[in-house]
């Protein structure tokens, strides 16, 4: 707590005159002029009010000794509790520069295209919770000042060969890159702080603790070397493309693939800095039994960016609303009949499952979050893996932990897959004769089994047994798959009375509906995310 020097009440930092302010006598000072006794500039640690969430574990620091009544992180509005901690001192701070009103203003335009939001995500109420947190970044520079030599070629016809020439090209290269951030916190996720980037490194201050008056702030606890690899492939990007762009580099194709390599590879700069600072951040969650989902918006420049949940009614309402005139349209159009009713409701069906099978994958790649490298970071040294183990997976991205041998698994897909791709083509031709050369209903689950032979056989197999067993993926595929079923064999069987058409397509798309209410279910568990739990926050260990 820092006291006005006029009437003894707390200064908090105001975001409009970027300056201390008294809100009793309304006294406003120079966060720069005024000392701690307790904290001096040459120390690399300040002293913090720490508040730690008793269900999550979760910490904010913060320069205010009133109680917070409100998690952040886990939703939960129980009481935290305080101590006094310490907390690392950062080098830069980006203060706040959008209020709170402003915050709520992006939060809300971004919420107007949110057509099929819950109600609880626009409640003014839910959206007062909205607080303001110093989030922790690491700032890195880089420089490539030295002279380098890269491939180029130019080609051109003579007659019937094509004459290619290779040439070394030499440059003087003075480049160097400032600015180029990462949050350095394992409780902030890669897609959310990626969402809201960037920052505008040119308004940071040194920092003091005097601008955390008023608000919280989270701790970093992810190393430097984490996403320094990320920084550098981003300048040596960026200086490929501005170089290979040159209208001298132009002539000589640098940008083809035998060559860019090459140049890449001379154009990696040198890290100068990696300098931790703090920026800020308006956070809000919203929790819904055991997930939570979050929204944020940048305090600097107002991006916002939020997990949006479905609501279901919501969708079911919508989508009857556009559907029923949309039927009305088509049926005084044109008439369906009843074979291309079944075939389009097994077309559809075929969608969902693909669908499915997608999000299936992805939900189990952001529950594990293998994703993030914060957070996989975080994790491996909570199990004490050794330094040299994850500073490689600092640098390459690969997995800390080994995976299983995949032989067996190449094996089977290859022998699946040529079977099927054996099998395909006497099958269709079975189809032509006992569906009376029906040629869209053999095009449809030619398609469909084709596709199906593609993958088994194809290096993508693998990837989804790993992000999904067929016990998670049955529940959610045997709808569909039951509905392309029933499809193919009532088109060869090729009865003559409509109705069997007609009652499989009712059927195909019953199944096909309830689908769509699983993949809305599953898109809800893709926009939210598990609740947290820190076993180690702030400048301390918590047993």
């Amino acid at each position: 707590m820092y006291e006005c020097p006029n009437c003894g009440s707390n200064l908090k930092f105001d975001i409009a005159t970027q300056q201390m302010l008294c809100h009793y006598c309304n006294t406003a000072v120079d966060p720069y002029s005024i000392q701690n006794n307790q904290d001096v500039e040459d120390n690399h640690a300040y002293d913090v009010t720490v508040f730690s969430c008793s269900q999550c574990g979760a910490e904010l620091l913060s320069e205010d000794t009133t109680a917070a009544t409100f998690c952040s992180f886990c939703g939960s509005t129980a009481i935290l509790n305080s101590r006094v901690g310490k907390g690392c001192r950062p080098v830069h701070i980006i203060p706040f520069s959008k209020t709170k009103e402003d915050c709520k203003a992006s939060y809300a335009w971004m919420m107007r295209r949110a057509v099929f939001a819950p109600k609880e995500l626009k409640n003014p109420e839910y959206i007062e919770k909205f607080r303001g947190i110093y989030m922790p970044y690491w700032v890195y520079s880089f420089e490539k000042k030295e002279k380098i030599t890269f491939h180029g070629s130019q080609s051109r016809q003579k007659g019937d060969y094509l004459v290619t020439k290779h040439f070394d090209i030499v440059s003087e290269v003075d480049a160097s890159y400032e600015g180029i951030s990462y949050d350095a916190a394992a409780s902030f996720s890669d897609d959310l702080s990626g969402a809201i980037a960037p920052y505008d490194m040119k308004a940071g201050k040194p920092f003091t603790p005097l601008f955390l008056s008023g608000f919280y702030a989270d701790t970093g606890d992810v190393d430097r070397r984490v996403y320094e690899s990320d920084a550098r492939d981003l300048v040596t990007e960026d200086g490929f493309d501005k170089l290979a762009n040159d209208r001298v580099c132009s002539r000589y194709h640098v940008k083809d693939q035998s060559n860019a390599s090459f140049l890449k590879n001379a154009l990696r700069p040198k890290c100068t800095a990696a300098e931790s600072a703090m920026f800020p951040v308006w956070f809000l969650s919203y929790r819904k039994g055991d997930r939570v989902a979050y929204a944020v918006v940048n305090g600097q420049t107002g991006k916002a960016a939020a997990d949006l949940p479905v609501d279901r009614k919501k969708y079911v309402i919508g989508s009857l609303l556009l559907a029923i005139p949309l039927f009305i349209i088509l049926n005084l159009r044109s008439t369906i009949k009843p074979n291309a009713a079944l075939i389009l409701s097994a077309l559809l069906a075929f969608v969902c499952a693909l669908v499915s099978c997608f999000q299936i994958s992805r939900i189990k790649e952001k529950e594990t979050m293998e994703t993030d490298k914060g957070y996989v970071y975080s994790k491996q040294k909570s199990n004490n893996i050794a330094d040299d183990d994850w500073v490689n997976y600092a640098e390459t991205g690969q997995r800390l932990t080994p995976r299983r041998s995949g032989s067996i698994i190449k094996i089977m897909q290859i022998l699946i897959g040529v079977l099927l791709f054996t099998f395909i083509m006497p099958f269709v031709m079975v189809l032509v004769a006992f569906s009376g050369g029906n040629a869209a209903a053999v095009t449809v689950v030619f398609i469909i089994f084709a596709f199906l032979a593609y993958i088994i056989s194809s290096n993508r197999l693998p990837k989804y047994i790993q992000k999904g067993s067929l016990k998670e993926r049955f529940p959610m595929l045997a709808k569909p798959i039951a509905a392309i079923l029933l499809a193919i064999t009532i088109i060869i069987w090729n009865p003559v009375s409509d109705l069997y058409y007609y009652g499989g397509s009712v059927i195909s798309m019953s199944a096909v509906i309830w689908t769509l209410m699983d993949i809305i279910e599953r898109y809800n568990v893709l926009t939210t995310r598990k609740l947290p739990q820190f076993n180690r926050r702030g400048g301390d260990e918590n047993a």
